[in-house]
């Protein structure tokens, strides 16, 4: 590896300053404060402006997937997703899901579609920060913070932009942003985009909006305020995945090979709604010397409706959220270092009605009759007050120590609307009385580092983490579990890494980590109840290579190595977990040649590799997969551009996730090969 870097170094002595990659990135997720990388003893991946609009970003996948250790993979409803980064691909409440620093969704009330609440189709960057969270995160920053930056900085003069774009299966979208300075206290930048596509599959249909604003105002020389709204509305039909994977070689656009899924559409409407709505509003004072502090209160609405198509009486679900929140920072700099102190808190005002919307008698193993009705109905009141610190110590020149700690309270008051402690009429729901809840957890933090010039950072890190009790496995319970008692799970992160700069030609970061989760919560395939059950390891190796090779090319290569195991489960023993590749690799080669200015074309290569389809390692494991995409973009002036992309280039059929549950093998199917390409025109 190092004559590999070292050659790199060598090929070339001038870093243009229109490279696709940055090579010396500013992250400000982990203090919220503008922080390079590479002085960072973390670790986080980064995204800027250039390589995500060479993405023209569809799909969350098409934002996360180049970054060392992430992968996204897209569910039957499209805009869905489930995650995995330092974890299996799960849908469980183990990522910080943020938009411009500020949280998507309350603690407690996790949607694992939740990306989707972002305007993530119109990011101007995106940061992740793996394993626990610094100090300034609580619950739910496990295994990743995950924050995409939607406020781009407005131009100097005024700039309008249109953009359209037109691709296979009926997919197309079109974006108009607008951007000035008013004058000198006082400039905003605005977008809004709609997409549709008709999918390629049955039953794929999707239309989504998205709206970004940012206004800054200098109110004084001491005092400045930076506005920011969002909205993103999403309406996705669904589609099941397939049982016999010759639907997969066969490459069918069946929703479905299952007859119970067609009889569903008869009966019920399957489709996901994400509606998303934000208003945030950063005040800075500066008036005291070295002292900077911040505070950013916001309100936020979330509403997420599906039909739980896993169940089969087929309910369908209505979550509303509404929450006020705020931020309070305090950053205090001295020679020695710098102190970062303050609070978050939050208020969320909940309802969940779970209905059944029409007559129903269940087949195959424990059939029931379910009537119309309400299954669940209630409301629940959420209040989060969380105190932190973090201080950057300087021990020697080249030693700083990063010390930090928080400490969370989080409260549930729940109020059931239909009779306490009832059932429904089959049987199967039942509705606790209503009562209160709460957890607290401290949260203890310890980084060093080691950087013996500015190029170079040795560091070793460890970070406790922990998640609450989601509100929905407290309080919609299934019969036999009416005394459930949850806990909290609790994480440690051990992380050792080293980054380096060679000059401005090439970077690589290198870290290996060991995470352990305790009292986690799963679900007993028995009754569909919950319990705390036992604890899990999760351990890896992730580097991350970026190259200016020549004047001409550039690369980024992202790898990981991985295994996540139970921890002498009472059912799985210490077996490997299932949907758990030990191999992830993404990547990418840019060329700009010099005979075409304003070309850029990149190829790129994701590799998934094989994993266990089950827990009990019953099935055996899935080959993973191997894909090609291409993707380009031409500058012809200042005024007009084109870009095209062509995805999975050799249209490869494989699964993008495998499994085996409840008796049966069960594969969602990957996007065939699809062309896209569009136009923008500024003024």
């Amino acid at each position: 590896m190092k004559n590999i870097l070292l050659s790199l170094c060598a090929a070339s002595s001038l870093l243009l300053a229109d490279s696709v990659i940055n090579i010396a990135p500013i992250s400000v997720t982990a203090l919220g404060i503008d922080e390079t990388v590479q002085e960072q003893p973390l670790s986080i991946a980064t995204k800027d402006t250039k390589e995500i609009a060479l993405d023209q970003v569809i799909y969350q996948k098409d934002l996360l997937n180049s970054l060392s250790g992430v992968r996204i993979e897209q569910t039957g409803s499209v805009i869905g997703h489930m995650t995995a980064i330092r974890m299996p691909l799960n849908t469980g409440p183990y990522y910080l899901f943020m938009q411009d620093g500020i949280p998507v969704q309350s603690s407690g009330f996790f949607n694992h579609n939740g990306l989707a609440y972002t305007t993530f189709q119109n990011a101007n960057s995106v940061e992740v920060l793996k394993g626990a969270g610094t100090a300034l995160y609580g619950s739910d920053a496990v295994a990743a913070v995950v924050n995409v930056q939607s406020a781009k900085t407005p131009s100097k003069t005024k700039e309008v932009s249109v953009k359209a774009m037109g691709g296979s299966y009926g997919y197309g979208s079109g974006t108009i942003s607008m951007s000035d300075t008013i004058d000198k206290d006082n400039a905003y930048s605005a977008d809004v985009s709609y997409m549709h596509s008709d999918g390629w599959r049955q039953h794929t249909k999707t239309d989504r909006v998205e709206a970004n604003m940012l206004y800054t105002h200098t109110i004084n020389d001491d005092n400045d305020v930076k506005i920011i709204a969002n909205f993103s509305k999403t309406k996705a039909q669904q589609a099941d995945s397939f049982n016999d994977y010759n639907n997969i070689t066969d490459g069918s656009t069946a929703a479905s090979d299952d007859p119970n899924y067609y009889l569903a559409l008869e009966k019920t409407d399957i489709t996901r709604k994400f509606d998303y709505a934000r208003l945030s509003a950063e005040f800075s004072n500066y008036s005291f010397n070295d002292l900077e502090v911040t505070f950013t209160p916001y309100i936020r609405y979330n509403r997420n409706r599906y039909v739980a198509t896993w169940e089969g009486n087929l309910p369908s679900n209505d979550n509303k959220l509404y929450t006020l929140g705020l931020l309070q920072r305090n950053t205090y700099d001295q020679i020695w270092g710098k102190i970062i102190f303050g609070f978050d808190t939050e208020y969320t005002q909940s309802s969940l009605k779970y209905n059944q919307d029409f007559d129903v008698t269940t087949t195959g193993w424990n059939p029931k009759t379910y009537t119309t009705g309400a299954l669940y109905d209630y409301d629940v009141a959420y209040f989060a007050i969380a105190p932190y610190v973090h201080v950057n110590y300087m021990i020697t020149k080249h030693i700083k120590l990063s010390p930090g700690l928080r400490y969370d309270y989080n409260r549930y008051d729940y109020t059931n609307n239909l009779a306490p402690d009832s059932t429904d009429s089959s049987g199967t729901y039942y509705r606790p009385a209503s009562r209160t809840d709460s957890f607290n957890h401290l949260s203890p933090k310890l980084a060093l580092s080691y950087m013996p010039n500015k190029d170079i950072n040795l560091y070793a890190r460890y970070a406790n983490g922990f998640r609450i009790p989601q509100a929905s496995r407290l309080y919609s319970v299934k019969v036999g579990y009416e005394n459930i008692d949850l806990n909290p799970e609790k994480s440690n992160t051990y992380e050792v890494g080293l980054k380096k700069q060679f000059g401005k030609r090439a970077s690589v970061d290198l870290s290996a980590y060991y995470m352990t989760i305790s009292d986690t919560i799963v679900r007993d395939r028995n009754t569909g109840g919950y319990r705390n059950g036992g604890s899990t390891i999760h351990k890896g190796i992730e580097l991350a290579l970026r190259a200016n090779i020549t004047k001409e090319w550039e690369s980024r290569i992202s790898y990981s190595y991985t295994k996540h195991n139970y921890d002498n489960d009472s059912l799985y023993g210490d077996n490997e977990m299932a949907a758990a590749p030990n191999n992830l690799a993404n990547t990418r080669l840019f060329y700009r040649p010099t005979y075409i200015h304003g070309l850029t074309m990149m190829g790129e290569w994701q590799y998934v590799g094989s994993y266990w389809m089950d827990d009990a390692h019953d099935a055996g494991k899935y080959n993973g997969y191997s894909i090609g995409n291409f993707k380009a973009d031409y500058i012809y002036n200042k005024k007009l551009s084109f870009f095209a992309k062509v995805t999975n280039i050799t249209d490869k059929r494989y699964a993008i996730s495998a499994r085996y549950a409840y008796g049966k093998e069960d594969y969602t199917p990957a996007d065939p090969r699809s062309f896209y390409g569009g136009i923008t025109y500024k003024w």
